[in-house]
């Protein structure tokens, strides 16, 4: 049981089980073809019976490509179908076909998600979501936060997931501070009731090596273990700049007695790699070079590899309890502890040495440094009760709950990051510049930070770095009502009261902060369920993001915030496995931040509205066939800004205002290519600008990349060659002054045994 590589067969059962796809099967009766497809689904019916989905939203297995229940959207176990909200589901057969290597690459084919905007990052996962930017906010983990801040951002492989779950527009009633895209809640694989295991090897494009084991089963009445262990090194399309991972994942589950569940989680995972992203001016990589070197490729490294560096480990315990105190009420508490410690030196080009005076034809730029060394522990708990009664035909269930969240910061930077530099005489310090388009890169040795003071730069020590802390909290208290009245009326109201705490010290340049926000923030929908698979909704929905900046008056920020209009209509037919979903949105951000932190600059009077429309579909059409299509047209503006006319009215830089992509998977199940399956697929982003002033020598053109893959099932082993931008397309994803390459061709090879 548990072998998800037969998932495609079993979704045969699926099929044959269903009225619709049995109307269907007496109109095709005349294709010998389909019949012994539909027989083979058939017989596999009295081999999985026991690999039904929990009922759980958060265990056991999808099938194929549809996940039909959500934890994430109302934080009940509610049809995705009922919820008058917009939400998406990545099941883990989606992240297998597509051989997803991070978060970002899983949700490349999810309506209203410009995912891996920078490209391919090894630090952290990148999103635009309607239209807004999110990195590290707004990406949850079983329903709890990843607390992430600055470099301490959590990057969780997608190798521990079981699903991924999107709920798209503002979400602060059930989450607390959120941004306006949305929450992305990644949900962990967990033990199940069964015995199964795989082992895996990977080989691919830049060296990529891999070894996986996944194992689990029950250990008695009710108890049950999994254990996830994984080992990767591989290259990158960056020259010499190299990666490693290792990860070890081990869960329980317990059976308290026959009214309590208690599920333990934990990982550990440590990458010690080179910093992957590279900051391209966008002289060299939007447009050619002014002194005639034409582009810069795509393969050179900004700064050093050999004396950079990227070490981070993760560590992460927590539970879920569930006790049922009748059939009725019952209470959940979700609890997590997170540590991040993190090493990161990272170059990046600031400007051409011919802009200091320095004449070099265009071609030696001057680079600066980030640096971080420290650690983040950060502690999550969300304690629920949720209560459901009916009277006069309606009803409701009642989720009532508090949460707390922790963040704690320890770390060492500089003042200002550095500028690097070489020793050009005894005592003399100068830049160290690199000619990207010949580089030619100094022994590790011969580099230096210096304190950017040139000509007269002085060199840097880790004396100099200054150890600043920041210890972030939240309290938050919300109440939701959902109402069903005579099996079409759904009707949700919630409500939700924080308050965050937040001191930020600087222990070295003693400067400390101390403030506090409170913050109210509701939410309604109402949805009306026809009865043939038509739901019809409208919602609206509140969000705040504190800001932990200070104004030129030294006065704390006021947080982000705004709400959230959507109307839609999800269609899920009777007995098809899959469904077809059409919403509309208008998000309204106010108190935009804008300039820098503790100057004159610094401004909270901006506004951007992101109004659009997104198309969906999903479905397991036949025993073979599974598909996943979607469309999202925004028109993303900025509304105010203290920059004034320059750019209100314009698009924010680096989103897209058009999103468009399809896959498609066909499987073998009967005559000579029995085993064989096949996929592909296209991703289209629309143009975009580099700056906010809609500059045409600033404008990314629009791209298209497509992906494939190919698989063999053989008994218990599965062979499968996935390829992403499989035509090696180069392009720039997007710029915001520097510019960043899109991934180019990245092939993937795979074996797999599973019981």
């Amino acid at each position: 049981m548990g072998n998800r590589t037969e998932s495609g067969l079993i979704r045969g059962l699926k099929w044959g089980r269903n009225p619709l796809a049995l109307a269907v099967a007496a109109t095709m009766a005349a294709s010998p073809a389909w019949a012994e497809e539909q027989q083979d689904a058939d017989e596999l019916q009295t081999i999985e019976v026991n690999a039904e989905q929990s009922d759980d939203a958060y265990g056991g297995d999808d099938f194929g490509y549809v996940g039909q229940r959500s934890m994430t959207a109302m934080k009940t176990d509610t049809p995705v179908s009922e919820t008058p909200r917009s939400v998406s589901i990545v099941t883990r057969e989606q992240m297998d076909d597509r051989a997803a290597v991070s978060i970002s690459d899983a949700l490349r084919y999810t309506p209203g998600v410009q995912a891996g905007f920078y490209g391919e990052d090894n630090k952290q996962d990148w999103f635009i979501v309607r239209g807004f930017k999110q990195a590290n906010n707004g990406l949850y983990r079983d329903g709890t936060r990843t607390y992430s801040s600055g470099f301490y951002s959590w990057q969780i492989d997608p190798f521990q997931l079981e699903r991924t779950e999107i709920l798209r527009g503002p979400a602060s009633v059930l989450y607390g501070q959120t941004p306006p895209g949305g929450v992305i809640n990644v949900i962990s694989k967990r033990p199940q009731d069964y015995s199964f295991g795989s082992v895996g090897v990977e080989y691919g494009t830049w060296d990529r090596k891999q070894v996986s084991v996944d194992v689990g089963a029950p250990i008695g009445d009710g108890h049950a273990f999994r254990v996830q262990v994984l080992g990767r090194e591989n290259g990158t399309q960056v020259d010499d700049v190299e990666q490693e991972r290792v990860l070890f994942a081990p869960s329980l589950k317990l059976a308290l007695g026959e009214q309590t569940d208690l599920t333990l989680l934990a990982s550990y995972q440590e990458d010690n790699s080179d910093p992957a992203l590279q900051f391209h001016l966008s002289e060299g990589t939007l447009s050619p070079s002014q002194g005639g070197n034409g582009f810069i490729d795509d393969d050179v490294a900004v700064g050093n590899p050999d004396f950079e560096k990227f070490d981070r480990t993760q560590i992460t315990l927590g539970y879920e309890l569930k006790h049922d105190f009748s059939e009725k009420t019952s209470f959940q508490q979700s609890f997590r502890y997170g540590r991040i410690d993190v090493d990161l030196i990272q170059m990046y080009a600031l400007a051409y040495a011919d802009d200091f005076g320095v004449p070099t034809g265009r071609s030696e730029v001057v680079r600066y440094a980030s640096t971080e060394d420290g650690h983040a522990d950060s502690f999550n708990v969300d304690n629920r009760f949720t209560h459901k009664w009916e009277i006069n035909g309606m009803e409701h269930t009642l989720l009532a709950g508090v949460d707390y969240q922790l963040l704690n910061i320890d770390g060492k930077d500089y003042a200002a990051d550095p500028v690097v530099g070489e020793e050009v005489a005894p005592g003399v310090f100068a830049a160290n510049t690199l000619n990207v388009y010949n580089p030619q890169y100094s022994a590790a040795g011969d580099v230096f930070l210096l304190d950017g003071a040139l000509p007269g730069a002085n060199r840097l020590t880790e004396a100099d770095r200054e150890r600043r802390t920041t210890d972030s909290y939240q309290l938050g208290f919300y109440l939701q009502d959902q109402v069903k009245i005579q099996d079409h009326l759904v009707l949700m109201l919630g409500a939700r009261h924080d308050r965050v705490d937040t001191e930020f010290d600087n222990k070295d340049a003693g400067v400390d902060l101390d403030y506090d926000n409170d913050e109210w923030t509701a939410n309604a929908g109402l949805a009306w369920l026809f009865g043939n698979g038509l739901t019809a909704y409208t919602s609206y929905s509140q969000f705040f993001q504190p800001i932990i900046q200070l104004d030129a008056n030294n006065n704390p920020a006021k947080p982000e915030s705004g709400d959230q209009v959507e109307v839609g209509l999800k269609f899920q037919p009777d007995g098809f496995d899959g469904y077809f979903n059409a919403a509309a949105f208008k998000i309204r951000q106010e108190n935009l931040a804008s300039g820098t932190a503790g100057t004159p600059s610094f401004r909270q009077i901006g506004e951007v509205q992101s109004q659009g429309v997104e198309l969906e579909g999903v479905a397991n059409i036949t025993p073979s066939l599974s598909f996943v299509a979607n469309a999202t047209l925004v028109d993303p503006e900025i509304k105010s800004d203290a920059r004034g006319a320059a750019v209100e009215g314009n698009q924010p830089n680096q989103v897209a205002k058009r999103l468009m992509s399809a896959w498609v998977k066909y499987q073998f199940l009967q005559g000579p290519l029995k085993g064989f399956s096949i996929g592909g697929g296209g991703r289209y982003v629309g143009s975009t600008y580099g700056d906010d002033l809609e500059s045409k020598s600033m404008k990314v053109p629009s791209y298209t990349v497509a992906d494939a893959t190919v698989a063999y099932q053989w008994n218990d082993f599965k062979f499968q060659v996935a390829a992403k931008n499989v035509l090696d397309k180069e392009y720039v994803a997007t710029c915001n002054y520097w510019c960043w390459y899109g991934d180019r061709r990245n092939v993937i090879g795979s074996v797999t045994y599973a019981w």
